[in-house]
Parts: structure tokens; C-alpha cells; sequence
């Protein structure tokens, strides 16, 4: 893979990772009411889940949930219907913050719900079907260039995480209770629309 073309795909992933979305919702709101130790347990979720859509995309599976419509209905009601729920319980949430202290359970929780946000996305699917392949150089091997492509991403995103979670908690300690409450409420409407968002997706 030449250089430069390695280098423009940094680019573009590093642009979309960090461009705010239900996953740096999830991440920033529970980094400044959790803790740092909850917003890093979802660090292997979020990873995990990126890795599955990026596989699953290039193994036929992104292409069969664009050409099956009741397939992908199936698809996008399932991520819909979990991130409203994630978002309600957000925002009932936000009237007890002292009380979500991180646990033992919080931590296995965090990680399957990053996990769950972002394979249970079909925006993911479709969006490395369409990406990946832009940086893909059709004279050589494919399999050493998608390792590259897929390992380059996901260190983007790991990078990407662990800078969101210092400045979420680090910024949080000085934030008040009401101003976190209202941070939380923020977080929690945002995973509400990207519900609707993703419930009003159409198949390519």
C-alpha cells in the first residue's frame, strides 16, 4: 500500500471517529458521571464491535443486509430500539447521579453496551462497504492491505477513546452536579435521535 495513500486514509478515519456521534455520547456521558474506570471498560466494546462490522462487511454480510429489505428492517429496528432504550434509561438516569457509583457490574455492563451501540449499528455495515474499499489498491494482494486498513482504524479508535475519556473525566471532577446533570440529559438525547436517525435509514 503506497504511503500517501495510507496516510490520507489516517486522515479520513481519524475525521470520522472523532466526529460526535451515539458512541462519543456514550463515552464523554459516562467518563464525567461514572469515572474513569467505567469509561475505560467500554474502550474493549467499542473495539470489538468496530472489528465485527468491519469483518462482517467484507465477508458478505454488509452486502446481503443491503440487498435483503426485510433483513436489514430487521437490522435497523433491533440498533434503533437499543439505543432509545439506552437513552431513556440515560435520562432517567441523570436525577440520581450520586448514586451511579462504579461497580464490579458497571464495568461488564459498560463493555457489552459499547459492544451492543456499535454492532447493532447498520450504518456501521454500510459504511465500511463504502469506505474501506476507496483505499484498497486493486493490484495487490487485498487480504496484507485490509490488515493494514482494519488495524490502522482500530487503533485510531482506541487513540480517539482514550482521549475522550481523560478529557470527560478529567473535565468532569470540576463540573457541578447540576451542570453534569444536564450534560447527562444532553448525552441522553442525543442517543434518543440517533434512534430516530438510524429508525429513518433506508437501504442504499
Amino acid at each position: 500500500m503506497p504511503l500517501e495513500l495510507w496516510l490520507s486514509f489516517c486522515l479520513a478515519s481519524l475525521l470520522i471517529i472523532v466526529s460526535p456521534g451515539p458512541a462519543v455520547a456514550l463515552l464523554v456521558t459516562t467518563g464525567i458521571n461514572r469515572g474513569r474506570r467505567a469509561a475505560l471498560a467500554m474502550l474493549p466494546g467499542f473495539f470489538l464491535g468496530d472489528l465485527l462490522a468491519m469483518t462482517l462487511s467484507f465477508a458478505g454480510v454488509g452486502a446481503l443486509l443491503m440487498a435483503s429489505a426485510e433483513l436489514f428492517q430487521l437490522f435497523k429496528w433491533l440498533g434503533a430500539a437499543y439505543l432509545l432504550y439506552l437513552g431513556i434509561k440515560m435520562w432517567r438516569e441523570a436525577g440520581r447521579l450520586g448514586d451511579l457509583q462504579p461497580t464490579g457490574t458497571d464495568i461488564r455492563v459498560g463493555t457489552a453496551k459499547a459492544f451492543l451501540v456499535t454492532a447493532l449499528n447498520p450504518k456501521s455495515l454500510a459504511f465500511f462497504m463504502a469506505f474501506m474499499p476507496q483505499f484498497v489498491t486493486p493490484s495487490q494482494p487485498l487480504l496484507p492491505q485490509l490488515a493494514i486498513l482494519f488495524s490502522t482504524f482500530l487503533a485510531i479508535g482506541v487513540l480517539s477513546d482514550l482521549a475522550f475519556t481523560f478529557l470527560a473525566t478529567t473535565g468532569g471532577r470540576m463540573l457541578s452536579a447540576r451542570f453534569r446533570r444536564i450534560l447527562h440529559r444532553a448525552g441522553a438525547g442525543s442517543l434518543i435521535g440517533a434512534s430516530a436517525l438510524v429508525a429513518a435509514m433506508r437501504r442504499p
